[in-house]
């Protein structure tokens, strides 16, 4: 069991400000054991003879003629089970959690400043959201330990009510499926804009020509995936296009590109700054400050894929898995932190106030690095949309029962085409998600990472199941549920204005 919750809080928060990617890369990711050196690796089950056979025994010539047919007849290939190492899981679970919406973040913070005091506190709850949303994956995991289960509805099932176990399932596949809708939308727009100056015909470059056929030649192959082990290649790409774009970021923060010259006066908005007279967190008492809270709220969203990054990771030479996935939590979201206090601080220090809601749209169209940013981007969503739907394929398997079963064992391609049809026929004639996107991801992220997690591990540990925590992660656990509602109806006001 996940023992020592309070233990975990500390660990999280302190490595949390800590870790940098010289960490990721030396720190934390140790090479597989030699029980499971590779990629992945199998166990084998044991043959067990069948009542015949041992029947068939009984005499010496019974004996020969069961060894001959033994001899015969090939035996039965020996089931598998693939596995993530804690490498594959970590770049897994960075680019999972890390997408469009960091690009958001400059004007979070410049809804309710124009200085660059307002980057203090605003990387302070940068910080201290990704403690609580680790803590709260670390959670879901811990629950799965106890009860056994692989699924949220599950695990939510056997700890705080059958009869409500849709409501979990349900917010996972929200979710999941507005997450690859808005990815198959974003890829769209973007990559037709791209296309747009080669001037093609619109059956090629089009924004429907480019959403069909990113679906067909690229997601279809990638989500038809069963496994979290393969797609870690995909996502190394995918963090390589992050970190690409902090380093853009960044380098035009610094260069001063954008304060003056042929840049500045390409770009949609002049930089604009508001000097502010008062401390630091006297910049939080604007009532702007709460977008930036409702943004960072379900930045660090992951958490529908919990169980699914448990499942999968591989063990230590013991056969445990707790120690192995609290330091992958760790590692995954520290990683992202770093990344969205990089692109905030970059972005906001660049044109302040005049920061829009997708800050590569602030640079100028003639600006190389911005075309070369406009296409990680791209790259980005290709590599993250497979680890968001395999989180729907799931639920979607959990929410219809046996024939969801049935249909995923017998037929998985036909069931993933099914559902890559149904997202991208929705969007292909949705142009804007807009505000129900934003309203559902409010109140169903901050269930998934805040009031669910706590609420399965109180209940859990009430009713028996596994080891107590200490007092001060029940402490938090009880502080998470508010914390989570509050945050809940503070971005669902936030989306609907």
């Amino acid at each position: 069991m996940m023992r020592g919750h309070s233990g975990h809080v500390v660990l999280i928060a302190a490595a949390l400000l800590g870790v940098s990617w010289s960490l990721l890369a030396n720190g934390g990711l140790q090479a597989p054991g030699p029980a499971y050196r590779g990629s992945a690796f199998s166990y084998p089950r044991p043959s067990v003879p069948s009542a015949s056979a041992a029947a068939a025994l009984t005499s010496r010539s019974d004996r020969l003629v069961a060894r001959a047919q033994a001899i015969a007849s090939p035996a039965a290939p020996a089931e598998t089970k693939e596995y993530s190492s804690m490498a594959q899981s970590t770049v897994n679970l960075v680019k999972n959690i890390v997408g469009a919406g960091m690009l958001s973040l400059p004007a979070g913070v410049a809804s309710f400043s124009g200085s660059p005091k307002a980057l203090v506190p605003a990387v302070t709850f940068t910080l201290l959201l990704a403690v609580f949303s680790a803590y709260g994956f670390v959670l879901i995991a811990d629950v799965c330990k106890r009860t056994g289960e692989t699924t949220y509805q599950g695990a939510w099932s056997k700890t705080v009510s059958k009869s409500t176990s849709w409501i979990p399932a349900a917010a996972c596949s929200a979710k999941a499926g507005i997450g690859c809708i808005s990815y198959s939308m974003i890829l769209g727009d973007c990559l037709s804009r791209i296309l747009a100056p080669l001037g093609l015909p619109a059956a090629v470059s089009g924004r429907s020509a480019v959403i069909l056929g990113m679906t067909a030649v690229v997601i279809l192959p990638l989500c038809s995936m069963k496994s979290l082990a393969p797609l870690a290649k995909f996502s190394v790409l995918g963090v390589l296009s992050n970190v690409f774009i902090c380093g853009f970021v960044l380098t035009r923060c610094f260069d001063g590109s954008y304060a003056a010259g042929a840049l500045a006066q390409a770009a949609p908005a002049m930089p604009k700054f508001v000097a502010h007279s008062g401390s630091v967190w006297s910049t939080m008492s604007d009532p702007g400050f709460a977008v930036l809270l409702a943004i960072l709220a379900t930045a660090f969203l992951a958490h529908y894929n919990a169980p699914n990054f448990f499942e999968q990771l591989a063990p230590d030479s013991n056969g445990n898995k707790e120690g192995r996935f609290f330091i992958m939590s760790v590692m995954g979201f520290s990683t992202a932190a770093l990344i969205f206090c990089m692109v905030m601080c970059g972005g906001f220090l660049t044109f302040g106030k005049a920061s829009l809601g997708l800050i590569l749209n602030n640079y100028a169209a003639t600006d190389g690095l911005a075309i070369l940013a406009r296409v990680a981007i791209a790259v980005s969503l290709i590599t993250a949309y497979p680890l968001v739907f395999m989180g729907l394929r799931k639920q979607f398997v959990a929410l219809t029962g046996e024939m969801g079963e049935k249909l995923y064992n017998e037929s998985p391609r036909a069931l993933t085409i099914s559902l890559l049809a149904v997202v991208t026929l929705v969007a292909l004639n949705l142009r804007n998600l807009g505000t129900l996107a934003a309203f559902a991801g409010a109140v169903f992220g901050s269930f998934l990472v805040y009031v669910a997690p706590a609420l399965m591990v109180i209940r859990a540990q009430q009713r028996g199941l596994g080891a107590k925590g200490g007092a001060l992660g029940r402490a938090v656990q009880f502080f998470m549920v508010p914390m989570g509602l509050a945050l809940g109806v503070l971005g669902a006001v936030q989306s609907l204005k």
